[in-house]
C-alpha cells in the first residue's frame, strides 16, 4: 500500500515541477535570449518482489535545448559581420566626402585645370583666362587638402571610436566573468543557473561583434575565453587590456596588464584598428603621391617657359610643399596671374608653347603608368569599389547568420503551440496521479474498517 502511495505522489510531484517549466517557457516565450528548457524524468527503480513493479518516476534534470556548436559558429560568423560592417561604415562615409554630385571631384577639378591651360594656348594674353586657370589650380589644391583633412579625420575618429570599443569589450568580459561565478557556484551545489548560462550566451554574442575569441569550457560549467591563444578570462577574474597608439606611425596596439601583447583581430574592434593602422593611411599615401607628382610634372613645364611681365622663370606649384595636405600653388603667381608661364621665350606675349604642353600633360601616362586623371578617379572611387564588395560580401555572411538563428530557435526558442500541447499532457497526468492516490487511499480506508 506504501508503494502506492510513494509511485502517486512521484507522479504529482513530476507533473507539478513539469507544469511549472512549461509555464515559466511560455511566460518566457518573447524574452530575448531565453533557451526552452525540458523536464528530463527517469524510472525510479524497480521493487523486487515476486513481480518486478516500478516505483514510480524521478526527475532527473531540467535541461537547456539549445545546441553550442550552432552558438559557435553563429559567433564566427557574427565576427566577420562586425569586421566587414564597420569597414564598409568607415568606406561608405569616405565615399560620400571622396566623390559628390555637386562637380567639384577631385578628377573634375584636374580636368578643368587642363581646360583652362588650353584655354589659355588659344590666347595666352587673356587676363580673364588667366583669372580662370589660377581660381582652376587653387581650387584643386584645396580639393586635395580637404581630401586630406577628411582622411586624418577619419582617422581621429577611428581611433577615438578603438579606443570606446577596447572600453566595451573589458566591460562585457567583466560581466561575463560575474555570470561565470554565479554559474560556478549553482553547478557546485548540484543545481542549473540556467537564467545566467541565457545571460552568457547573449554576452558572447555581443563580444562576438566587436573582436574574435575563442572558447574553452572548464569545471562547473565554466567558460575561458582567449584572443589567439592568449587569455582574457580565465577561471577566476577578467583581464583587461588597455589600447597604446602612436599617431605618427598610425599604430595601435592592446596590451593586457601582465604585458603580453594582443594581434591580429576581427570583429568591429579589428575593423577599426586595421582601417586607422592601413587604410586610411594607404589613401593617405596614394593623395600625397597624386600631389607630389602633380607637383614635379607642373613644375617641370613651367620652369621651361615665361609670363607676361619678366623674364624669370618660375615654378607653377611650391616645390617646397608637395603632399595633399600642403600642396600650394606658388605664391608669386597667387599675387600675380601674369606670372603664368605660356611662353617658351622671353618678351613674346603671344607664344603659347608652353600652355600647350600642359595641355598635353593631360594625355600622358605620368604616375603609376596611368594618367592624372586616371590615377585621381583610381583613388577617389576607392572607397566606393570596396564598399561593393562588402556590401556582397555582408549579404552572404547575413544569408548564413539567419540560417544557423533559425536552426537555433528550432530548437532553443519555445513554440506556444508545443508548450500547451505539453501543459495539457503534465494536467493530465497530475490528474492521474491524483486518481491513484485517492484510489490507494480508498484501499487503505476499505482495508482498516475490515481490520476493524
Amino acid at each position: 500500500m506504501r508503494t502506492l502511495f510513494e509511485i502517486s505522489r512521484s507522479g504529482l510531484r513530476t507533473a507539478e515541477r513539469s507544469l511549472s517549466v512549461t509555464s515559466n517557457n511560455i511566460s518566457n516565450a518573447n524574452t530575448p535570449g531565453y533557451t526552452r528548457q525540458r523536464v528530463e524524468m527517469s524510472p525510479a527503480g524497480m521493487q523486487k518482489s515476486q513481480f518486478h513493479t516500478g516505483l514510480g518516476v524521478n526527475i532527473t534534470d531540467v535541461s537547456r535545448m539549445r545546441n553550442e556548436m550552432t552558438d559557435i559558429l553563429l559567433n564566427e560568423k557574427r565576427q566577420d559581420m562586425g569586421f566587414m560592417r564597420e569597414q564598409a561604415r568607415v568606406y561608405e562615409q569616405l565615399q560620400t566626402v571622396m566623390s559628390t554630385d555637386t562637380g567639384g571631384d577631385l578628377d573634375l577639378r584636374l580636368s578643368r585645370l587642363f581646360d583652362a591651360f588650353s584655354q589659355l594656348s588659344a590666347d595666352p594674353q587673356d587676363l580673364s583666362v588667366r583669372n580662370n586657370l589660377l581660381s582652376e589650380a587653387t581650387q584643386l589644391t584645396a580639393k586635395l587638402s580637404d581630401l586630406d583633412h577628411t582622411l586624418s579625420r577619419s582617422s581621429e575618429l577611428l581611433r577615438n571610436s578603438a579606443i570606446s570599443t577596447v572600453a566595451s569589450v573589458n566591460k562585457i568580459v567583466k560581466e561575463i566573468s560575474i555570470l561565470n561565478q554565479s554559474i560556478t557556484m549553482a553547478s557546485g551545489q548540484g543545481k542549473a543557473d540556467h537564467a545566467s548560462m541565457d545571460a552568457r550566451v547573449q554576452k558572447l554574442a555581443e563580444l562576438s561583434e566587436l573582436i574574435d575569441f575563442e572558447v574553452t569550457p572548464a569545471d562547473n560549467d565554466n567558460l575561458l575565453i582567449s584572443i589567439n591563444g592568449i587569455r582574457i578570462l580565465d577561471e577566476n577574474r577578467a583581464i583587461p587590456f588597455k589600447p597604446e597608439v602612436n599617431d605618427v606611425d598610425k599604430t595601435f596596439r592592446l596590451r593586457l596588464e601582465n604585458g603580453k601583447l594582443l594581434q591580429s583581430f576581427s570583429g568591429k574592434l579589428g575593423a577599426e584598428i586595421e582601417m586607422y593602422q592601413k587604410g586610411i593611411p594607404e589613401l593617405k599615401q596614394r593623395l600625397d603621391h597624386f600631389a607630389a607628382t602633380l607637383v614635379t610634372e607642373f613644375n617641370s613645364v613651367h620652369t621651361q617657359g615665361y609670363g607676361l611681365e619678366d623674364a624669370t622663370v618660375r615654378n607653377f606649384f611650391d616645390p617646397e610643399n608637395t603632399t595633399a595636405s600642403d600642396i600650394r600653388v606658388n605664391a608669386a603667381i597667387v599675387h600675380n596671374h601674369k606670372h603664368i608661364a605660356a611662353s617658351s621665350e622671353p618678351g613674346e606675349a603671344g607664344n603659347s608653347d608652353i600652355a600647350v604642353k600642359f595641355a598635353e600633360l593631360r594625355d600622358k601616362d605620368l604616375i603609376d603608368g596611368v594618367k592624372l586623371v586616371d590615377y585621381a578617379i583610381g583613388v577617389i572611387s576607392t572607397p566606393g569599389t570596396r564598399l561593393s564588395d562588402l556590401n556582397g560580401q555582408i549579404e552572404a555572411r547575413d544569408s548564413e547568420i539567419q540560417m544557423l538563428t533559425v536552426q537555433q530557435e528550432r530548437q532553443s526558442g519555445v513554440n506556444i503551440d508545443e508548450e500547451m500541447v505539453l501543459m495539457i499532457q503534465y494536467q493530465n497526468a497530475y490528474q492521474g496521479a491524483a486518481r491513484v492516490m485517492a484510489a490507494a487511499q480508498q484501499m487503505y480506508d476499505t482495508l482498516i474498517s475490515i481490520v476493524r
